[in-house]
This record gives structure tokens, sequence and C-alpha cells, in this order.
């Protein structure tokens, strides 16, 4: 009778567990260099010049993101620049009313610093541009918020700045969930798998449905109750001298000043004032509206130093601004304001007469030049 060898066994034993152990530590090692590599051939951001050269798109609703490749596509000669008040404005519509190709480079809760940067990328990108549009709202205007790199919901650590510098060294996107998720679907939509329902010129609906429009809901928000409230005055009007008014703190102005000068003199330029909800805009005599009107007279004064140059204000009483069922909230408009947006700022570009849902403050007549009181 054979009896087996203990040591036979366990020397047996041991070189299946190390061909086991050694396996496992291969893969574990290949496992991120295959997903790595799956990221870098379907480079989800289109940031790499020597990734595969199929079409790309926007597969998130995270701008910073997808934005930079838009900006450096040379197939746009036009673009808007702002925040989430500008992102409804169509491209399309700006093509047939201003013409040029435009592409919509506005991003939510995006600083004046970020709208600068992302600027930046457009301006690297192209010799010739035909427009650019730029947002205005409480984000240049108010000095709380105009020096903050970062605003609202977004950090230093949502801001991927390896993508809008001038840098080619540092292009290598990180190896994470988020990248490999926007490679997936980067993937699955050159495919025709997938369909991307985020626009390829950066234009998307970024509001709910209108059929899911609920007038109550949307004045809640505007008044704070589902009851219109009226809009009063100041109840002590606040008076300041002009040498005050100078010294009210704007320092986003210089970014204004620095992106209006880098453009060639024969773009136009149109700085538009978007249209907040008047509930929302600021009362009469208060010193909130001293604020406003003066961060429009810097506007105005930057802009008469430029050619080709159009300062438009929606931020005013307006057939626009007191219709409750023209907005989802204090300062966000439906889509149906925003596609009739584009012919007023072509008209606004070409005449100085008068129009009831705007007020041309650059260039034109001096009689036709800022109003007191432009905010209420």
């Amino acid at each position: 009778m054979d009896i087996p060898s203990f040591s036979t066994s366990s020397s047996e034993a041991f070189r299946h567990w190390r061909r086991f152990v050694l396996t496992a530590f291969s893969a574990l090692l290949l496992l991120p260099l295959l997903c790595y590599s799956f990221v870098l051939a379907m480079d989800p951001y289109d940031n790499l010049s020597f990734s595969p050269g199929f079409d790309r798109v926007p597969v998130d609703k995270l701008q910073r993101l997808f934005h930079p490749a838009l900006a450096r596509k040379t197939d746009f000669d036009s673009a808007v620049i702002g925040s989430s008040n500008v992102r409804l404005l169509r491209p399309d519509l700006l093509n047939q009313q201003l013409g040029g190709n435009f592409v919509n480079l506005g991003m939510n809760a995006a600083s004046s610093w970020e709208q600068q940067q992302i600027f930046n990328v457009f301006v690297r990108s192209h010799r010739q541009i035909n427009t650019v549009i730029f947002g205005m709202d409480y984000l240049w205007c108010k000095a709380r918020f105009a020096d903050q790199k970062f605003v609202g919901a977004n950090t230093a650590a949502g801001f991927p700045a390896w993508m809008y510098d001038e840098r080619s060294d540092n292009n290598l996107p990180p190896l994470n969930l988020g990248t490999l998720k926007h490679a997936w679907l980067q993937m699955l939509t050159a495919t025709g798998i997938h369909a991307s329902k985020y626009g390829r010129d950066g234009y998307t609906v970024f509001t709910k449905p209108m059929s899911e429009y609920k007038l109550d809901r949307a004045r809640k928000e505007i008044y704070g109750s589902v009851k219109p409230q009226k809009k009063k005055p100041a109840r002590t009007p606040v008076q300041m001298t002009a040498e005050q008014r100078a010294q009210l703190p704007m320092p986003a102005m210089l970014r204004l000043e620095e992106m209006l000068t880098s453009l060639p003199p024969e773009a136009r330029k149109i700085i538009l004032f978007v249209p907040y909800h008047n509930f929302y805009q600021a009362r009469r005599g208060s010193k909130e509206s001293i604020i406003w009107q003066e961060c429009k007279q810097r506007v105005v004064k930057l802009a008469s130093s430029m050619e080709k140059a159009y300062v438009v204000d929606f931020m005013i009483r307006s057939p626009i601004t007191t219709r409750d069922r023209n907005y989802w909230d204090y300062k966000h408009y439906t889509v149906e304001v925003a596609e009739t947006l584009p012919a007023l700022l072509a008209r606004a570009s070409k005449d100085t007469s008068k129009h009831p849902k705007y007020r041309r403050l650059h260039p034109s007549r001096p009689a036709n030049g800022l109003e007191p009181n432009g905010t209420e």
C-alpha cells in the first residue's frame, strides 16, 4: 500500500497557491493599465492630440469638463459667455439673427473668473472671431461674488484647470470613476448605441420641460408665496455722491476689460444684462439699485472705448420681466423667452430706436443713454 508523501502534497499546494497569488497580483496591476488605455483611446474630454479622431460630444451635464473642447473647435467663430442665465440662448437662432456660427459656453454658477477662463480658451483657438455675447448678472456686479473664483456649489475641486491652460504636458486625464464613466458614454455615443442629450454646440435645455411648468410653483420661487406681491420702493431712499459711487468695489470689471480688449476690433461684442424678473430687480431708491446702475455705467464706459461694442439692458421693467409665466424662478426665464432674445439682440445691434423689452445703453444717441432708475 502506497502512502502519500506529506512533503509532496505540501509542495504541490504551495505551487498552486503561488500561481494564484501571482495571477491575481498581475491582474490587479493590469486592470488599471487596461482601464487607463481605454480612457486614453476614448479621450472623453477631447483633450488629447494622439487619440483616435472620431467625433466626440458632451455626454454629461458637467459643462466645466466638456466646454473646453467645444471652445477649441474651429467650426465655431462666435460664442456666448456667461452663467446659467444665458445657457438657454440657442446658437442656431443666434446664427440666423447675428450671422456666424455660435457655440454656447455658458456654465451653471460660473464665476467671472471661470467665465474668463473658458473665454480665453475660445480666443486662443480662433484667429477670426465674429461675435461674442457676454451675459452680465450678479456674478459681475455684486462685490461679494465678483472677486470669487468659485461660487455656489462649485469649488476648486470641481474645476479642471488642466483643461484650460496653455500647457500640453498636463493634458492626460486622471483615472477615476468619472473619467471611466465618460469614456464609456463616449464609446456608446460613437457607436450609435447611446444618443447624448447634450448639444454639440453647447446648447442644452437644463430646465424642466414646459409640460411640467406650474405657475404657482414659479410664483413661490419669485415672491415667496403663490400670491404675487407688489414691489415697493425703498422706505428711505439712499443717496450717494458721484465720488461715493466711484468708490463702490466692482473687481470683476477688470476681468471684463481684459476680455473685451483681447478681442480683435472687428469682432462684434454684445454685453447683455440678463432679464431678471422685475420683482427680483433692485428696488428704486435702494443701495442695491445704485450698485446696479453704477455697474451698468462702468460697463458702458468700457464699451465706449471699443469698436463694435453694444450694451443691451434687459434687466429693466418690461413685458418680459413683469410676466410671471416667463419664469421658472426669479432669475431663470423659460425657453419661450430665450427664443425671442436673439432677434432682439440683432435689432439692438443695428438701430437705436427704443424698444419696450430692452434698453440699448451703448452705442446710442445722448437721448437714449443710460437712464436713471434703470432698476426699480
